[in-house]
């Protein structure tokens, strides 16, 4: 749309500001790897009888390692899929032009996670992180998308009606998954997926990340 002189005599613009970004990337080896993720994540859940226990009070038909595995980080299947997540993150805070001199980004969690049908996550944030995210890595066209929610509470009350439904004006959004798509996002923005009624599982990598202060050589002050 032009923005003349002629066509805006008064200079009329719309800003933006306080943005919630959003990095979106997709796994370049999932169509190599993606069998011997699948079929790991998988043998996790089987073997993880304590972690099966605890799912099923949370997310009926679902499954995830958050409770119980900790250290699948250093698992050589996830190998490369966690180098590529790293790679993001990083875009993902050189972008927004955080301290990365002075600063790391260092895992705080990476688990897996099974939606199989009707099983689905209540709308969630991940406390004490910088960055959470997710990728896919089985899914179909029945998947349910993610949902995120305006954080902005203010923005819940006198909501006007709206003509139509865009990124600019609404309360909800969702993302669609895709296989090997991979998502990063704020770990204050809340979110959740509704119900897969699919018949097949969902089946996703979830992490977060913090951003920490670099230990000081020896000696050096400022």
């Amino acid at each position: 749309m032009s923005n003349s002189k002629s066509n805006n005599p008064n200079n009329i613009a719309l800003r933006v500001l306080f943005p919630t970004l959003i990095n979106e990337a997709w796994y370049p080896n999932i169509e190599k790897e993606r069998e011997s993720l699948v079929s790991r994540i998988y043998e996790i859940r089987d073997g993880d009888k304590q972690g099966r226990e605890l799912s099923e009070k949370q997310y009926v038909n679902g499954y995830t390692s958050y409770f119980t595995q900790k250290k699948l980080h250093n698992d050589r299947i996830f190998k490369n899929l966690l180098r590529f997540i790293r790679e993001v993150a990083i875009d993902y805070a050189t972008k927004q032009y955080w301290d990365l001199d002075k600063h790391t980004l260092e895992l705080k969690g990476f688990w897996c996670n099974i939606n199989g049908k009707n099983s689905y996550h209540r709308d969630h944030i991940h406390p004490n992180s910088q960055i959470s995210g997710v990728v896919y890595l089985q899914c179909n066209e029945e998947s349910p998308a993610i949902s995120l929610k305006d954080p902005r509470a203010i923005r819940w009350h006198s909501v006007p009606p709206a003509k139509q439904n865009r990124p600019e004006n609404s309360t909800y959004a969702s993302i669609t998954p895709g296989l090997g798509k991979l998502l990063m996002f704020p770990s204050w923005l809340e979110h959740g997926v509704p119900m897969n009624t699919s018949d097949e599982d969902r089946i996703s990598m979830s992490f977060n990340f913090d951003l920490r202060a670099k230990a000081r050589p020896w000696g050096k002050r400022k």
